[in-house]
């Protein structure tokens, strides 16, 4: 049967059928030609229909997107759930004693991946960074967001003291450990202070 003839009494049905089966071929390796001759069609019809396979899978793949990026997302979540543990100092107990175990660092790395990975997915990875560094304020208080203030003068204590409530906000540090070195530093303080020589503004020691 001549295929220009037989094109007019084509159904829909048929063409969807016939196209499905000329993009298998094209999977295994046939070209256009081979599959044109095999359908007694011409190269643009096969080329058409191939085109027709290819944009429905592609809008099933943007309409099934959202549900596949959902399902990922949630993988991602149950997987750093299941790792997050071993990332926090913990109390284990081997026979009669309780110790204190360190992060383990490759639960860390595992975890900064699964972060890295949703981030990606999520479309939150950061592509360039434009810093400016002209003019006279110091480049952690730029990063920060701050303008640099008291004559340049840094105060780090304050500024560790931010980073570990910030750390203890993100979960990366437990209340716990956070208390615990807040405490030392207090204690440290107050043994700095006992140190220094007691001495009375304006007065002479003599």
């Amino acid at each position: 049967m001549n295929g220009k003839m037989a094109g007019k009494n084509l159904t829909r049905e048929f063409i969807a059928e016939r196209d499905l089966k000329m993009f298998r071929m094209r999977q295994a390796g046939a070209s256009h030609s081979e599959i044109a001759k095999r359908y007694e069609i011409s190269v643009s019809v096969v080329s058409k229909g191939i085109s027709r396979i290819l944009e429905r899978l592609n809008r099933d793949a943007a309409l099934a997107y959202p549900e596949v990026l959902r399902l990922e997302l949630e993988r991602l979540d149950n997987l750093q759930s299941s790792v997050w543990p071993l990332t926090q100092f913990r109390r284990e107990t081997i026979g009669d004693e309780e110790i204190v175990v360190e992060p383990d660092m490759k639960a860390i790395q595992t975890v900064l991946g699964i972060m890295d990975r949703r981030a990606r997915l999520l479309g939150m990875e950061v592509q360039r960074v434009d810093l400016n560094v002209g003019g006279t304020a110091d480049i952690r208080h730029s990063l920060a967001g701050e303008a640099l203030k008291h004559g340049g003068k840094i105060d780090y204590r304050a500024e560790s003291m931010q980073l570990l409530e910030l750390m203890q906000k993100a979960g990366v540090l437990e209340s716990g450990v956070v208390e615990k070195v807040l405490a030392e530093v207090e204690d440290e303080e107050v043994v700095d202070a006992e140190l220094l020589p007691n001495r009375d503004n304006g007065e002479d020691d003599e």
